[in-house]
C-alpha cells in the first residue's frame, strides 16, 4: 500500500492544538494517523488486486459448477444404469419364481407319478401274493395227498411185514417144536 491518503494533517494539527494538545503531540498523533491510514485502507492496487482475486474465485466457481454439472450428468447416466440393474434383478427374480413354481409342479407331478407307480407296484405285489398264495396252498394240498399216499402205503407195507413177521415167527416155532420134538424122540431112543 504504497499510495498515501489524502489526509489533512494540517487541520488535524489545529484541531488538536485548539482542544489543548502541544503542537508536538499534535504533530505525532497526525503522523501517526497518517501511518495508520495508509497501513489499513486499501489503494487501487490493493483493489484491483482483491478484483483480480475474486475473479480467480469466481473463475474456480465456474470451475467447480462445471464439475459439479459434470458429476451431475454422470449421477443422471448412474441412475439410469441402476434402473436398467433393477430391471434386470427384477428379470432376475421374475425367472427365479417361475422356477420355484415350475420346480413345484414338477415336484407335485413326480409325487403323483410316485404315488401311482406305489399303487401299481402294490397291486402288482398283492397279485403276485395271491398268485403266489395259491400255488402254495395248492402244492400243499398236493404234498398232503402225496404224504397221504405215503403213509397209507407206509402202513401197508408194516401190515404186510407184521404178517410176514408173524407167519416167520410162527415157522420158527414150529420148527423148534419139531426139533424139540426130533430130541425128545431121540433121547427117549437112545436110552435103553
Amino acid at each position: 500500500m504504497s499510495e498515501a491518503i489524502a489526509f489533512d494533517t494540517h487541520q488535524f494539527i489545529k484541531h488538536l492544538t485548539k482542544n489543548g494538545f502541544t503542537e508536538q503531540q499534535a504533530e505525532a498523533l497526525a503522523n501517526e494517523q497518517v501511518n495508520l491510514l495508509n497501513g489499513n485502507l486499501a489503494t487501487k492496487i490493493d483493489i484491483a488486486l482483491i478484483h483480480k482475486d475474486i475473479a480467480a474465485i469466481h473463475n474456480e466457481i465456474e470451475g467447480i459448477r462445471k464439475e459439479i454439472a459434470v458429476l451431475h450428468n454422470e449421477t443422471a447416466v448412474l441412475h439410469k444404469e441402476i434402473a436398467v440393474i433393477r430391471k434386470e434383478i427384477e428379470g432376475i427374480r421374475k425367472d427365479i419364481e417361475d422356477g420355484r413354481k415350475d420346480s413345484q409342479n414338477q415336484q407335485q407331478a413326480t409325487e403323483a407319478a410316485f404315488a401311482n407307480q406305489w399303487k401299481a407296484t402294490e397291486a402288482a405285489f398283492a397279485n403276485q401274493w395271491k398268485t403266489t398264495e395259491a400255488a402254495l396252498n395248492n402244492q400243499w394240498k398236493a404234498t398232503e395227498a402225496a404224504f397221504e399216499i405215503q403213509r397209507k402205503t407206509t402202513e401197508a407195507a408194516l401190515e404186510s411185514l407184521k404178517v410176514e413177521l408173524l407167519k416167520w415167527m410162527f415157522g420158527a416155532m414150529i420148527a423148534q417144536g419139531g426139533m424139540i420134538v426130533g430130541l425128545i424122540v431121540a433121547l427117549i431112543s437112545d436110552t435103553p
